[in-house]
């Protein structure tokens, strides 16, 4: 509930800018897909959002552009649906990420 109020008391100005740091880390499902439906409300409205997240599918679903860190440096960065086109193998952010760093699930 915090994280629902801290997001509703950020859009409450309908700000042009809005930043968000990890938005939906350990809340429950239901409000992690209110929280995605409204910040894709938000987008479609206008609101610029820069939005840093582990999630690569919420990245994926929200972001026209993304930069990809790893160990501090910025390893990849534009469109996300480009960037998987242009990786062979890639079907996902999550998969190119995996690709640029060399690290997998179990690493």
């Amino acid at each position: 509930m915090k994280r629902r109020a801290n997001l509703a008391a950020g859009i409450l100005s309908k700000p042009r800018l809005l930043f968000l740091d990890e938005p939906t880390v350990g809340i429950d499902s239901q409000s992690r897909n209110m929280i995605l439906e409204k910040l894709a409300l938000l987008k479609q409205t206008g609101t610029a959002i820069i939005y840093t997240t582990h999630y690569m599918e919420e990245a994926e679903l929200l972001c026209s552009s993304v930069v990809i860190i790893d160990k501090g440096q910025s390893i990849a960065e534009g469109n996300p649906q480009e960037l998987i086109d242009q990786t062979p193998g890639c079907s996902s952010l999550q998969d190119l990420f995996f690709a640029l760093t060399g690290k997998s699930i179990r690493d």
